[in-house]
């Protein structure tokens, strides 16, 4: 399993940078979209090293709350995190709305501590990774 987890945390990263370069050339609403994979990646990959997968969005955000949050003890910020990224990326692929630079780069900074949360936790849980 933990050779499994080390590429999807990895793979979260990557996501961020994608989002900051997104930002960087002002596609703010597509920088949101990365910030959120990048915070389901590390979800996921939380779900992976309790031996748990989910196959939807919803799935993986639901038993994210339930096993890493509140039997797993990450703080509960995290998992509102994790939520309210999953809305504005819904907002920002599905609406014709534009999204503000300022929300683009409130959302990569959330992302950014979600993601380095979650590695913590993971690594708290299994020193080896």
């Amino acid at each position: 399993m933990r050779l499994e987890v080390e590429p999807g945390l990895e793979r979260s990263r990557r996501e961020l940078d994608a989002a900051e370069a997104l930002l960087r050339q002002e596609f703010f609403e597509q920088a949101i979209s990365r910030a959120y994979y990048a915070c389901f990646y590390a979800a996921e990959m939380a779900l992976l090293s309790l031996g748990e997968t989910r196959s939807k969005h919803a799935g993986v955000i639901s038993a994210f709350g339930r096993l890493v949050i509140r039997e797993g003890g990450l703080e509960a910020e995290m998992g509102e995190l994790l939520r309210s990224l999953f809305e504005d990326r819904i907002d920002a692929d599905y609406r014709f709305a534009a999204a503000p630079p300022g929300r683009a780069r409130e959302r990569i900074d959330d992302a950014r501590r979600f993601v380095e949360a979650v590695r913590e936790w993971i690594e708290e849980r299994d020193p080896q990774l």
